[in-house]
């Protein structure tokens, strides 16, 4: 997923972009989104930070959030909103309730070896890994309580997404993308690019979805955007709104590749 910081251009008190911003998360979270770049738009104000930061507060679980994020004002109303109820998001438990083999998000803390898992104490790591930085382990033992690092891959469930803050051509140069997909009310009409879409999702390669803003498209925000991208889609050939909002799309959009690659495999 791929949207420029200037998605919050419509909203003006700082209380409004936070509320976008969750709806954005959860958005993401519903449908298993792994990565969300932000993208700068030179006509923006600079707000690739905010919603960065609130994004990744809302993807942390509750116990360690006081740990990684300090008293920040641009957070002032993320306690506001729904929690994203994703898999990493573990309640905090007593030790005789601990299942060896689960897997947990912890935070290293200051003596490289110690993590805070949000349990009744710290786990203990059999090697020294550096402080302060979060990590996800699988419980080897309760008593005594001990973990290995691993790769969140391996939890087998979606375990949340990354943020990253890049510019337009970063995110279009991505080679990690098999299919690139701009929406836009100038694209294609949805209805006509179904099979080739099908055909695409198919491949070995990740997704990735890019979104313009309320009163820029992308078009305007990114040079030769029919030729760097493999679709360039609208969603709503037929709308009877006058404006369709960012989340509105990407809620669309990802419902829509859910339902094409649900019918390619069960044609497989």
């Amino acid at each position: 997923m791929a949207i420029p910081d200037t998605v919050l251009e419509e909203q003006e008190s700082l209380r409004e972009k936070t509320v976008k911003i969750g709806q954005i998360a959860r958005i993401c979270s519903v449908f298993g989104v792994e990565s969300i770049q932000v993208f700068r738009d030179p006509r923006g104000k600079g707000e690739s930070a905010l919603i960065k930061r609130v994004l990744e507060y809302l993807e942390t679980p509750q116990y360690l959030r006081r740990r990684l994020f300090p008293l920040d004002e641009s957070l002032k109303f993320a306690g506001l909103l729904p929690p994203l109820r994703i898999p990493s998001h573990k309640p905090k438990v007593s030790l005789n309730r601990l299942q060896i083999g689960e897997f947990r998000d912890g935070l290293v803390l200051a003596d490289g070896r110690a993590v805070d898992v949000g349990l009744e104490k710290p786990l203990i790591m059999r090697q020294e890994l550096g402080n302060e930085r979060r990590i996800t382990v699988k419980i080897t033992s309760v008593m005594p309580l001990e973990g290995i690092v691993v790769d969140r891959s391996q939890t087998g469930e979606y375990w949340g997404y990354e943020v990253e803050v890049k510019s337009a051509d970063e995110v279009l140069s991505n080679s990690r993308y098999g299919t690139r997909i701009a929406t836009s009310r100038l694209g294609d009409p949805i209805s006509s690019r179904v099979g080739d879409l099908r055909a695409r999702l198919a491949g070995p390669k990740g997704v990735l979805l890019l979104f313009g803003s309320p009163s820029r498209g992308l078009f305007v925000m990114m040079r030769n955007l029919r030729q760097r991208v493999d679709f360039v889609l609208n969603l709503y050939p037929e709308q009877h709104s006058v404006t369709v909002r960012t989340e509105e799309a990407m809620s669309s959009a990802l419902y829509l590749l859910e339902i094409l690659d649900a019918l390619g495999n069960t044609k497989a």
